[in-house]
């Protein structure tokens, strides 16, 4: 539980790496595939979420994430449409990949890691893509649930595989980087 509770220590290496990964994430959200107006919107941003949830934990996932969804609705097109409940939603997807990936290490060879990142990226996406964006979607433009399911939300089951296949490609990565190491493993 203690784990759940703490902030890790805001050096300012932290915080410089979470302001370029904030950045990062602004620069590769300008690139989503929309596919459905408002509804269905392919991108890689998931992957920075997942670093800065390594980094952060879960508590300062939750604030991180939910600031930068306020930061990213002022500096873009959709300004004026600020929806609380998609901060909310954002705030509560960095707990959730702070409370998964905080200070874990990933081999590419290892089965146990594939199988942990394979149940963490499923949650995830089941919580985002299949829970908290349709009941948002139908609260705010009132487009049934199901509606949104025939229109092609279950598409997003197709990017599971995927967010899998690239987490495991990038997180051994990182922890080749000594720098990263000392961000997962402040301690050591």
């Amino acid at each position: 539980m203690k784990h759940l509770l703490t902030f890790p220590k805001l050096s300012p290496r932290r915080l410089a790496t979470i302001g370029i990964l904030l950045a990062l994430s602004y620069l590769v959200g300008r690139f989503s595939i929309t596919i459905i107006p408002k509804q269905l919107v392919l991108s890689f941003t998931f992957i920075l979420e997942t670093i800065i949830g390594s980094i952060t934990g879960p508590l300062l996932g939750f604030f991180t994430l939910g600031f930068f969804d306020i930061i990213d609705t002022l500096f873009s097109e959709k300004a004026g449409m600020f929806l609380i409940g998609w901060t909310f939603m954002e705030a509560i997807m960095g707990f959730f990949y702070g409370l998964f990936f905080y200070g874990r290490s990933f081999s590419w060879a290892s089965k146990k890691d594939w199988l942990y990142v394979t149940i963490a990226v499923t949650t995830l996406s089941i919580l985002g893509s299949f829970v908290m964006t349709p009941w948002l979607i139908q609260h705010y433009y009132h487009v049934p649930i199901m509606a949104q399911f025939v229109a092609g939300r279950w598409i997003k089951l197709f990017e599971i595989p995927i967010r899998i296949l690239v987490t495991m490609a990038i997180l051994p990565q990182l922890n080749r980087l000594p720098e990263y190491r000392k961000l997962l493993h402040p301690n050591h």
